[in-house]
């Protein structure tokens, strides 16, 4: 793959990562909303995705909030209700309860996966700050650390630095298989189901959608490619602002 390639493969992965990072850590806003329903958004989406699978499912979204059926406050309680308050709707977005749930132990926050994950931000010089106040294996943490190394890499790459770049490529594959694959998939297919809004549910099916594909093509062997061009990143930047 030519470096230019290798560039806009990165760079549409690291918004598509960032993008569910804030819609996970921050939750919806109206100029999430409005990104990813514009035109423009929808464009690039179809730029970084040509696949058809999640589009009956934006124009969803797109019509409801055209018609006033999603509203920016009835996103924002399912949001609450999904991931901020227990209830019946309430999903753990912590990577450490989901382990624990698949080896059939009991649920807790701050788990061994939590310290892991934190060894490897600090590795990278990533200690706590003001941007993020969640734990370390919160979901939107853990893809926000994705989208950070497909960044590196993209900086290494320009740097002319290849060894450098397949480092953090090599990094991005072992975090996704160690943490990011292991759990986030099940969260987003208990999103989908879950979710009362047609956001949301486009949001866990799209989330899922993605995922597969990391998992099942781009780190293969000689199986990375393109994604996308990427020509703003307005879906990352309109997230949660």
């Amino acid at each position: 793959m030519r470096d230019i390639e290798q560039i806009q493969w990165e760079e549409a992965r690291s918004a598509l990562y960032g993008f569910f990072s804030q819609a996970f850590i921050r939750g919806p806003s109206q100029q999430f909303l409005a990104a990813l329903i514009s035109d423009e958004g929808t464009m690039n989406l179809r730029e970084i995705f040509p696949d058809a699978a999640y589009r009956q499912e934006l124009a969803q979204v797109r019509l409801e909030s055209r018609e006033g059926r999603l509203t920016l406050e009835g996103a924002v309680l399912d949001f609450e209700a999904l991931f901020r308050i227990p209830g019946t709707c309430y999903l753990s977005p912590y990577e450490s309860v989901y382990r624990a749930q698949g080896a059939g132990g009991r649920c807790r926050l701050c788990g061994p996966e939590a310290a892991a994950v934190e060894r490897l931000y600090l590795k990278e010089g990533l200690g706590p700050s003001g941007k993020f106040s969640e734990l370390p294996d919160h979901v939107g943490v853990e893809l926000e650390f994705m989208a950070f190394l497909c960044r590196k890499a993209i900086e290494a790459i320009k740097a002319g630095d290849a060894a450098t770049a397949q480092e953090y490529h090599h990094q991005q594959y072992c975090f996704f298989m160690e943490h990011v694959g292991p759990w986030v998939r099940l969260l987003a297919e208990r999103l989908a189901s879950q979710a009362q809004t047609s956001l949301y549910r486009f949001l866990g099916n799209f989330l899922n959608l993605f995922l597969e594909l990391e998992g099942n093509l781009l780190f293969l062997p000689g199986g990375e490619q393109p994604v996308g061009r990427v020509t703003d990143a307005s879906l990352a930047q309109g997230v949660g602002q």
